[in-house]
């Protein structure tokens, strides 16, 4: 989406999936639409009755990463410089494992406001 979010649809083309996403009421513009090959998440029930939705997925969320070079660059950036946690799990994707990442909160500002900016301008990029 141009705002830099992502939204996956099962639509048979292009239209189709446009169609779908103004049927959602999603307020951005259409960035870009392709296919992929993997999706899995897991939907929880809440106590209130509502579904959450965790992508925890790794060849779902390496479907994702492309669409984000900037982010994986800065992100890749620091965790050579800062470099892994020993809890983490070297089988699967640091960045996306929320038990893993949790040693990123011993970044220095530097490296936060490095992924800060990548967000920035990633949403800026996709608005073009």
């Amino acid at each position: 989406m141009k705002d830099g979010n992502s939204v996956i649809v099962y639509a048979k083309d292009q239209l189709a999936a446009t169609e779908i996403l103004k049927g959602m009421g999603v307020q951005s513009n259409v960035a870009g639409v392709r296919q992929i090959a993997t999706f899995a998440a897991t939907f929880v029930l809440t106590d209130n009755g509502d579904l959450q939705t965790t992508l925890l997925h790794p060849a779902t969320l390496d479907e994702l990463a492309p669409d984000y070079p900037l982010l994986g660059a800065a992100r890749a950036h620091s965790y050579v410089d800062f470099g892994t946690s020993s809890s983490d799990d070297h089988s699967k994707p640091v960045l996306f494992n929320e038990a893993s990442r949790q040693h990123t909160n011993a970044w220095d500002q530097r490296d936060k406001n490095l992924i800060d900016y990548a967000v920035q301008q990633e949403r800026e990029r996709l608005s073009n």
